[in-house]
């Protein structure tokens, strides 16, 4: 259905005369009401400019029509023409000086300059003048909110939940916003609340599941995708999410049954044959899972991870020359997605394509230095070619942007004692074993005949001893 299809009839028929006159090049008579319906018609499209149009013309026919200045300030307040905004909103405010909808569009004005001691003097001023506090409230709850100013969003939605205590949607609002805020617990609060008050309402069943999703609680969230479903079976995003929570839990089995219920209730999606098939990947099952990776290109040629997962399956059974023909391919479509390239610099290096590797690790590094996959790989890749001063100055450079990665200590250790200098080694294991003990076997993990050392022995169970202690 269009979104026309709701529009009152009288306004759509207003807006049908206004564009046959524009058509026609004609003159035609409007009431000041109608050309508002119009206007806003032209906003809700998103169509601004047309918007102000419709303005200009109703001007000429009612000059310092207080209506269109409120629409003509919202507009440019939309288009972040904020100083003509406010001065529109100036001038309309001599002819009323109480208008409510004026003292919100100032607020508003000065809330996206960060002007907010005097954002807030006008909503206070608005919401003493207007008729219908409730929709005030809203209005500048979502202001607040589209700035990105998140907390005093979460504060105004709370008070229409306490002046409001049965608007569903004043629980739902405030759930979000504390959501956005990141306080999980609190957005709970606020969904729990609202199925208290209406135990079959599917959305906040839905919305509960999603932020416990968030949270990190996969087994709630999958009981809550679970009464969700139970009072609307054909509800396809709790489906899916819940089989996104059973896969957080490596239940691969019960999760490709729900993708698969999925498909069948809602038809074939790329996405979702995707995250099927990463399931049989997981299980080893790398037949099945390159047959439903190619079902997710046939729907969308430029779905990344459908490439990329064909190319995993071919690599696990050691098919690495057609494994990198589908990796590249991922890549090309996504060249910024690191994990990625960190999959294909490994591929390349076992198809002994050094320099095209190494080619890999820099684009890495250059889109996010901070991943220290990449430089521990760069790194070895360089030592295995023996050339162990450039895979020593390599993780010289990561350990100046991450001085306290234990796995950066352990390598430069390693390193170290393959080139016999022992005392540097040891001052690295030190650091390495004081930051995380358990990862000591990271030591052997390149060179295992250290583990006839010594002085490594002699070091590890000092810091074993250590480590029970506390």
């Amino acid at each position: 259905m269009d979104a026309d299809d709701f529009l009152d009839k009288e306004v759509q028929s207003n807006v049908q005369r206004y564009e046959k006159m524009l058509r026609n090049k004609s003159q035609e008579f409007f009431e000041a009401e109608a050309l508002e319906d119009v206007c806003d018609y032209y906003i809700q499209k998103e169509k601004l400019k047309r918007a102000l149009e419709v303005l200009y013309f109703g001007e000429e026919l009612y000059p310092n029509h207080v209506g269109f200045m409120v629409q003509k300030a919202s507009v440019f307040l939309a288009m972040g023409k904020l100083d003509e905004s406010l001065e529109i909103a100036e001038n309309a405010e001599l002819y009323e000086p109480f208008n409510s909808d004026i003292a919100l569009i100032k607020g508003e004005v000065f809330l996206n300059m960060n002007r907010d001691e005097e954002a807030e003097a006008h909503f206070d001023k608005a919401l003493l003048h207007t008729d219908d506090r409730t929709d005030v409230l809203f209005e500048i709850a979502y202001a607040y909110e589209e700035t990105n100013k998140l907390s005093k969003s979460a504060e105004y939605f709370e008070l229409i939940v306490s002046e409001n205590p049965d608007l569903e949607q004043a629980y739902h609002e405030t759930a979000n916003a504390y959501d956005l805020l990141g306080q999980y617990d609190k957005s709970i609060e606020y969904i729990n609340k609202l199925i208290d008050m209406d135990p079959y309402n599917t959305s906040a069943w839905y919305a509960l599941g999603v932020v416990y999703t968030k949270k990190g609680d996969f087994e709630k969230s999958i009981d809550a995708f679970e009464y969700c479903l139970a009072i609307d079976e054909d509800f396809t995003a709790a489906r899916f999410n819940k089989a996104n929570a059973l896969v957080e839990l490596d239940k691969y089995l019960e999760a490709i049954a729900e993708y698969k219920t999925t498909i069948e209730r809602d038809g074939p999606d790329a996405v979702t044959y995707c995250n099927l098939a990463g399931c049989l990947e997981r299980l080893d099952r790398n037949i099945e899972a390159r047959e439903f990776y190619k079902k997710a290109t046939k729907l969308n040629p430029n779905i990344a991870e459908a490439w990329f997962g064909i190319g995993l399956t071919f690599e696990k059974e050691d098919r690495l020359k057609e494994a990198l023909q589908f990796i590249k391919r991922a890549v090309v479509l996504e060249p910024d997605n690191t994990e990625y390239l960190l999959v294909l610099g490994e591929a390349e290096y076992k198809m002994n394509r050094i320099e095209e590797a190494i080619e890999c690790y820099q684009d890495i590094i250059l889109l996010d230095p901070m991943m220290m996959e990449a430089w521990l790989d760069w790194s070895y890749v360089l030592f295995v070619e023996n050339k162990h001063e450039e895979a020593i100055d390599i993780i010289e450079k990561a350990l100046k942007l991450s001085p306290d990665n234990h796995l950066l200590h352990y390598r430069m250790a390693t390193y170290l004692y393959a080139m016999s200098k022992i005392r540097q080694a040891k001052v690295h294991l030190e650091t390495a074993l004081s930051i995380n003990f358990d990862d000591h076997f990271l030591i052997f993990e390149i060179m295992p005949q250290l583990q006839n050392v010594s002085d490594i022995l002699s070091l590890i169970a000092l810091y074993k001893e250590k480590n029970e202690k506390f």
